[in-house]
């Protein structure tokens, strides 16, 4: 309420409209593609969150970094999600009937972007950047809401998969990269001087 100050106010407002309408289409989609669509869009009020109010020097680099991690690791998804389009399997409920393998390496490239939003230790990059440029209020939504929503795509993900896949060592290297993630940026922090990031 604080951040919605002076003349642009209404443009806030607007903005997180938009942002609560795709969070609740992506939260009920079912369909694969509509699933990535409502996803990527619920980015674009958080791209302008941080580089309209933001109050940081790099606001713009710090988008920069946000679009370009978003473009880059969701293509792979992209791309497999329409290959599997191709195949009929349009529905995320109806999957498991179609008795399609899926490999370690399929679903690391279904996941991809899922883990640049959780984020894992590596692919996290723009997050300083980002929570640093953004006003506070973007700062909460960027971790209320966009940090979640990656955590429930990969969960999501991990339904598609048989049953005999998700005990595989794919599911252990994510665990892995979350615990190795969490050490390390522990290490890290002890040397921080900025909150912040």
């Amino acid at each position: 309420i604080i951040m919605m100050e002076g003349n642009r106010m209404n443009y806030m407002m607007m903005s997180f409209y938009f942002s609560m309408l795709f969070l609740v289409l992506f939260f009920g989609s079912d369909d694969l593609l509509n699933f990535l669509v409502f996803f990527e869009l619920s980015m674009l009020p958080i791209f302008l969150l941080i580089g309209w109010w933001g109050k940081g020097k790099e606001r713009m680099f710090s988008n920069y970094y946000f679009f370009l991690y978003t473009l880059v690791t969701s293509l792979p998804m992209f791309m497999l999600i329409l290959k599997t389009m191709t195949l009929g399997m349009e529905s995320m409920t109806l999957y498991n009937y179609y008795n399609l393998k899926i490999t370690w390496f399929m679903f690391l490239l279904l996941v991809l972007g899922f883990l640049t939003k959780l984020p894992i230790y590596g692919l996290h990059i723009w997050l300083p950047k980002a929570h640093v440029d953004a006003p506070v209020g973007g700062s909460m939504v960027l971790a209320g809401i966009l940090l979640k929503i990656g955590g429930f795509g990969m969960m999501r993900c991990f339904m598609l998969m048989g049953e005999e896949v998700k005990m595989t060592y794919s599911v252990f290297f994510i665990m892995f990269l979350g615990v190795w993630g969490l050490m390390f940026t522990g290490v890290v922090c002890l040397r921080l001087t900025d909150f912040k990031v």
